[in-house]
């Protein structure tokens, strides 16, 4: 494989690392506003964080899609999304082996 290979394959592991990082930040962000939405008293505030939760929720939904597009998230095959994990994972244990 030449270097052009390998850069190219390099390239799409770290746009898969990327987006996988701001697809978790995604959730921990709904979930946060979510929260955040029952415990508020203040309707203004409540406004303010109900508004924050539908960006969020959109952000969500535009990183996901990006994913599936790219092959980097099957979320509606299991069974392909679970090989797709072993393979990083088998590929995570290499790179601390070499």
């Amino acid at each position: 494989m030449g270097i052009t290979e390998n850069l190219k394959r390099a390239s799409k592991q770290r746009d898969e690392l990327i987006a996988t990082d701001l697809l978790i930040t995604a959730k921990s962000a709904v979930r946060a506003y979510a929260v955040a939405v029952t415990e508020t008293a203040t309707p203004e505030v409540r406004k303010v964080l109900v508004k924050q939760l539908n960006q969020a929720i959109e952000d969500h939904a535009e990183i996901a899609e990006y994913m599936i597009k790219h092959d980097m998230y099957m979320a509606y095959d299991i069974e392909k999304q679970l090989k797709h994990d072993k393979e990083k994972v088998e590929k995570a244990e290499q790179l601390i082996k070499d």
